[in-house]
């Protein structure tokens, strides 16, 4: 056993130290070389590079007029008049802001915090201060912010707080001093109010674990707040060790509740309503909501009618309701309840009020494709579909009321183009006229106007830098472009955008998207090793569409001499629901489609060598890598894996029961990596934080334990002080490169390169 720089490195059996053949070796200069341009290409040193890449409009008295930040420089916009111009004179307010005591202030480098607008004053935080200004006269001054303490459960008018002592409710009047006991059944088992936090923050600040926060949601008019009390009596704790600190070598343990996958009891919450006025907490007459992770058991909110509604799923996942709270009746009503006989995807279930006609919008999957329903709100009814066809809905833009219109972004309409990218569209309420506002074929992100008049659209693909534009709802008639990308400091260190690559899945029919990326030094009469960086979690897909592809690390992985895979196979998500349903009780099946995938991408380019494949992932990729490497160990011959549910039993309930069903059946214990663990050929290193909270690194390490039962030669590498995210981990993206370009490449890595911590 060795220690390289805080990690400690263990190798199981023996290290094989034959490489794979390469035609292409690399020499040692070279080899260096690649290095360094890598560490440029990692995303903290690219990302500063590309300018003006995104618009975020700041409208203006809920109106059209807007502002928004470009760099340093702060821009007003008027839609009607078609006018764009510096929200003020900057180097006034600069020469302002100095004379009034706020030293360093230069018309280059304004930071206003919190700007808002009322014209002619604006008002900005800045060191602990309030500043406001006039834009007329250019006249500053600032006041200083009281510093208070951070008090939880107060109601909105500050009179009240709903606190938790030994397990029990307890209401204070912050006016008079006085202190209710509002109950007296509660204890460790049965807590009233307590939230399970993650001790991630914790962990990470070094400081101790603060298991006692409360969850107090207060209704508008303070006189109400909804709160729950817990049976946690059978759920088990988890606990992480960090083995390295400053107080001594005695290694601190953190214990906390983890509600993991197919255990037998999960956490339940009674829903419990407070009534300040008469003193009393009720116990609601409803099922009760069941926790799946961290935080608060309820995922619920006021509305402006005065009543609680609030999501709840059962068990097994094949039934979701959305439920509402009378307050004045304490009584619960279901406003809708959805069933599927596979599951329900609460990662994409929306709800949105529309109290002023008596209705609300509810999203469903039940047609194959996600769309929006209009629903009754009196009496639960369904009035319409709002949206049909094939297409996903993937967000609610607005709803204006007047026109009785809506406004959203969904993708897969549009035909001829990348079925991921959204696009804006307008219906009537009623489904009626359907409009697309955002016809070119790319990723649009849009920002509505509060007035329904107009909106902001940045665009880009892959290839394409964004473009943002000002916008009429009317038709999507563009009325002024307001900025474009710079890239070219990004293009001036030899970064190319990856290429855009269609496919079919292993079925021989279904079209497949993903992105290739290549070395700015690409030869394409070498042949290059692939390496294919997965992540197949059904929750999403993760081929990035904008772009934003100088955000992945495989940029800097392809300038060591790899071409970087990354693609969505079947059982992601925003496919419709055939596609998705691919991945049902099918965890395991993620990185089918991509064998196929490359296969095909070797038959058209020959500069792939696909003798040398390798493959790298993160948490669920991380579960991806080791089973690729289990279920295909001649295709894939190196893989990292890092932060691994290797067994969905140690990790979350919350996302790994939606997808394998409840109670556990045999896949459960047929897709565990620790009984593919035989079937190892290649050359494998797995990495884990000893302090992620999100996935035990009891998954890694029996993983490990199960490798060496079956005498197979591997790399395992524990981190200490480290969580879930190793992407960050300078030292973990060196040994990274080092696995690929030893075992993959055939060539001998720089000893011990260091790599250098961003300044951006």
């Amino acid at each position: 056993m060795s220690k390289f720089s805080g990690v400690t490195l263990i190798t199981a059996v023996g290290i094989l130290t034959a490489c794979q053949s390469s035609p292409d070796k690399q020499s040692k200069t070279e080899i260096h070389i690649n290095y360094q341009r890598a560490e440029s290409f990692l995303p903290q040193n690219l990302a500063p590079l590309a300018k003006h890449t995104k618009l975020t409009p700041n409208w203006i008295n809920n109106g059209n007029t807007f502002w928004f930040q470009q760099g340093h420089q702060y821009i007003f916009v008027d839609p009607k008049n078609n006018i764009q111009k510096p929200l003020f004179n900057h180097e006034k307010l600069a020469k302002s802001l100095r004379h009034s005591g706020l030293e360093g202030a230069n018309k280059e480098k304004l930071k206003l915090n919190s700007l808002s607008i009322n014209f002619p004053q604006i008002s900005f935080t800045e060191s602990n201060s309030k500043w406001q200004c006039n834009i007329d006269t250019y006249t500053c001054h600032s006041s200083k912010i009281p510093t208070t303490d951070k008090v939880t459960g107060i109601s909105k008018d500050n009179r009240w707080q709903l606190t938790v002592e030994h397990y029990n409710l307890v209401l204070v009047d912050l006016k008079h001093g006085v202190r209710t006991k509002l109950t007296n059944d509660g204890n460790e088992g049965h807590p009233y109010g307590l939230m399970h936090p993650n001790p991630a923050p914790s962990l990470r600040e070094n400081t101790p674990y603060q298991p006692h926060q409360v969850y107090a949601n207060w209704s508008e008019n303070s006189r109400y707040v909804m709160t729950y009390q817990l049976d946690r009596r059978n759920t088990g704790k988890y606990a992480l060790v960090r083995s390295s600190h400053q107080r001594g070598k005695r290694p601190e343990t953190t214990e906390y509740y983890y509600p993991s996958a197919a255990q037998d009891a999960l956490p339940m919450a009674k829903l419990v309503l407070v009534d300040t006025r008469n003193k009393t907490a009720t116990h609601l007459k409803a099922p009760p909501v069941m926790q799946t992770y961290y935080g608060a058991a309820v995922w619920g909110w006021w509305q402006s009618n005065g009543k609680f509604v609030y999501h709840n799923r059962y068990r097994g996942n094949r039934q979701y309701f959305m439920r509402e709270v009378d307050p004045v009746t304490a009584t619960v009503s279901v406003l809708v309840e959805e069933k599927d006989d596979k599951y329900i995807d609460p990662w994409v279930q929306q709800y949105w009020a529309l109290p002023e006609i008596n209705a609300f919008i509810w999203s469903s999957q039940r047609t194959g494709f996600q769309h929006l329903y209009l629903y009754d709100s009196t009496n639960g009814e369904l009035r319409n579909p709002i949206t049909t066809g094939n297409m996903t809905v993937r967000v609610i833009r607005g709803v204006d009321i007047e026109k009785r219109q809506l406004y959203f972004e969904a993708s897969g309409k549009e035909l001829d183009r990348d079925p991921y990218y959204r696009h804006l569209y307008r219906v009537n309420l009623d489904g009626s006229d359907l409009t697309l506002l955002t016809p070119e074929a790319a990723e649009h992100n849009t920002h509505l106007s509060p007035d329904f008049n107009y909106f902001v659209d940045t665009y880009s693909t892959a290839t394409q830098a964004p473009v943002s534009m000002l916008r009429s709802t009317e038709n999507g008639q563009v009325i002024r472009t307001l900025q474009k990308a710079d890239i070219s400091a990004l293009l001036a260190t030899g970064w190319q955008p990856p290429q855009p690559f269609k496919v079919l899945a292993g079925d021989g029919k279904t079209p497949l998207y993903g992105l290739m990326y290549l070395p700015s030094h690409f030869d394409p009469n070498k042949q290059y090793p692939v390496i294919d960086d997965i992540y197949t979690g059904p929750h999403n897909f993760f081929t990035p569409k904008s772009f934003a592809t100088y955000h992945s690390q495989a940029n800097a992985l392809a300038e060591l001499g790899f071409v970087v895979i990354k693609m969505d196979g079947r059982g992601t998500s925003k496919r419709g629901r055939k596609f998705h349903e691919y991945s049902f009780k099918n965890l395991s099946g993620g990185s089918d489609d991509h064998v196929s995938a490359i296969k095909q991408l070797g038959q058209r380019h020959g500069y792939l060598d696909l003798n040398r494949v390798g493959i790298f992932g993160f948490s669920a990729g991380g579960y991806d890598t080791a089973h690729a490497m289990f279920k295909y160990p001649e295709f894939f011959k190196v893989g990292v894996a890092a932060s691994g549910n290797h067994d969905f039993r140690v990790d979350k309930a919350g996302w790994n029961e939606i997808w394998m069903g409840y109670p556990q059946t045999p896949h459960w214990e047929t897709q565990s990596n620790l009984n593919w663990a035989k079937h190892l050929q290649g050359k494998l290193l797995l990495a884990h934080g000893e302090l992620d909270t999100n996935v035990h690194p009891a998954a890694t390490l029996q993983l490990a334990d199960a490798l060496m039962k079956a005498n197979k030669d591997f790399d395992l590498m524990i981190y200490p002080n480290m969580g879930h995210v190793l992407d960050k981990n300078t030292y973990f993206i060196r040994q990274r490169w080092d696995y690929f370009v030893r075992h993959l490449l055939g060539t001998e890595p720089p000893k011990s390169y260091l790599i250098r911590e961003s300044d951006n």
